[in-house]
């Protein structure tokens, strides 16, 4: 009959109409696979390349010392030993980028960087510390604030997957780091100082309360200090900071909705390598 007729027809449609679909959607998740396949690998390799930059960097502050010592036994033996040192070559790295200012390390951790500085905040946030496009970008100060020697400055690093840049500063939320890692060396200029630890909490990045960019008086700078150490997660076994020092604040994305991680530093005595 016609009904029948429509009927199979209709149902013919429907498979062909099916299996048109479904190669559709095939070939789309192909191509996601492909495309994510590529975006992994694309990461990985810049990852890699990332890591091998800053492993490079390094190695301009590492120096070979061979000193000569004598045994005595039932001859004079003499032998050389080689010591590796990490020492800190400021007019190296000013070679390297001429907008550095610093170097900021935390003992056993991958946080070991020059810092950087350009008169806008966009620009290291997708370069590296050789100005070389990299979306690890680089460890940078806000320009908008008084530098390394003033009185407060907020340093940047991205949160990234592979635990590189500011990645370990997230590790800040844990008691058990917080005890452990206590203090950051800095390097300002030609100077090597240890910077105190003493507030870690997160933030909004839009809160004006903790993200200041100068100060009206030293009362204001004190409400500051007060207000970021009240706010502290881990009681840090340290004096709470004065006017008379000089702090650093480290900042690093929690998520893509403005919460940030922050660690809150004061400078202590300057060591002589």
């Amino acid at each position: 009959s016609a009904m029948e007729k429509n009927s199979k027809k209709k149902i013919r449609l429907s498979k062909k109409a099916y299996s048109i679909v479904r190669v559709v959607a095939l070939s789309v998740a192909a191509l996601v696979l492909i495309y994510a396949s590529y975006s992994l690998t694309d990461s990985y390799l810049n990852y890699k390349e990332d890591e091998s930059k800053y492993a490079d960097i390094n190695k301009m502050f590492v120096q070979q010392e061979t000193k000569k010592q004598s045994v005595q036994k039932t001859d004079k033996i003499d032998y050389t030993k080689s010591l590796t040192t990490w020492k800190w070559d400021y007019k190296a790295m000013l070679q390297y980028n001429d907008e550095a200012k610093g170097y900021i390390k935390l003992d056993g951790t991958r946080i070991q960087y020059p810092i950087v500085e350009h008169e806008d905040n966009s620009f290291y946030l997708k370069r590296g510390s050789d100005k070389v496009s990299n979306g690890a970008g680089a460890i940078f100060l806000d320009y908008r604030t008084a530098g390394l020697d003033g009185k407060m400055c907020i340093l940047y690093g991205h949160n990234m997957l592979d635990g590189s840049m500011f990645k370990e500063i997230m590790n800040f939320r844990q008691a058990d780091f917080c005890k452990k890692h206590p203090t950051f060396d800095v390097y300002v200029g030609y100077k090597h100082y240890i910077y105190y630890v003493f507030s870690t909490f997160s933030a909004k990045d839009d809160n004006d309360e903790v993200y200041k960019f100068g100060f009206e008086n030293d009362k204001d700078f004190q409400d500051w200090i007060n207000r970021v150490s009240s706010k502290s997660t881990y009681k840090f076994d340290v004096e709470k900071p004065t006017t008379s020092d000089k702090i650093i604040m480290c900042s690093t994305c929690v998520d893509d909705y403005g919460n940030r991680q922050l660690v809150c530093m004061y400078r202590g005595e300057e060591v002589v390598d």
